[in-house]
């Protein structure tokens, strides 16, 4: 990919039916083991096949024993303000050193660095576009996040820098809410979507997007990741 590639993995996030079922452990869903693995640590080695720099976004007190060498761990600024407050921080963070940057959240252990690359090139790509248009409007896209199964995969996306503004505006007006923000830039042409025909044939089973939220879910990754050979 064009440029410098860093990624956001989001890590703060809890659930209530694996919580029920006594299998959450202190440090939260990112410390959930899957086959002898974190899935913070599967979802942290994927990314860095693809990302310079990784930002792990947790919230405070958040316990995480074990973080994956080479990431850097930041806390919420806004505990309780929903993943796209967690992406804000992520940016802040990186500081716009980065021309493309991945999110992720840290429960889809079998996301494919491949539909990573993609997603990083479809921004790119559609920067370089922008930037060579004869035409008045020259704005360069800010968020391109693929479509699948009819919805928006905001979570498993990829962002420019220059968002944050953005976020920042649709945080402070009480909306948490990342979907409608992304929906409001699609509509101003200022994100883009990728569609699961395209999706699709790099990641036939769309298990990038199986993220881990009840004891099934648990099982059967952790049974497709045998059938790859993974420990």
């Amino acid at each position: 990919m064009r440029g410098t590639t860093d990624a956001i993995v989001l890590a703060g996030g809890r659930s209530s039916r694996l919580a029920s079922a006594g299998l959450v452990p202190a440090g939260g869903k990112a410390a959930l083991r899957l086959s002898g693995r974190t899935l913070l640590e599967r979802v942290c080695t994927r990314v860095a096949g693809v990302a310079g720099r990784i930002i792990v976004v947790a919230a405070p007190g958040q316990g995480l024993e074990e973080p994956p060498t080479g990431v850097e761990i930041v806390h919420d600024s806004a505990p309780g303000s929903g993943p796209l407050a967690g992406i804000a921080d992520g940016l802040r963070t990186l500081g716009g050193a980065s021309g493309t940057v991945l999110i992720v959240t840290c429960d889809v252990p079998l996301v494919s660095p491949a539909l990573l690359t993609l997603l990083g090139e479809r921004l790119e790509g559609a920067t370089v576009r922008a930037e060579r248009s004869a035409g008045v409007d020259r704005s360069e896209p800010l968020w391109v996040v693929p479509e699948v199964e009819g919805h928006l995969q905001v979570l498993l996306s990829a962002v420019r820098p220059a968002v944050l503004p953005a976020i920042e505006a649709h945080l402070a007006g009480g909306r948490r809410d990342p979907r409608s923000l992304v929906e409001r830039l699609i509509a101003g042409g200022m994100a883009l979507v990728v569609p699961e025909a395209i999706v699709r044939p790099i990641d036939p089973g769309l298990w990038s997007f199986r993220d881990l939220d009840t004891p099934r879910d648990l099982e059967e990754l952790g049974q497709r990741l045998a059938l790859q050979g993974e420990r």
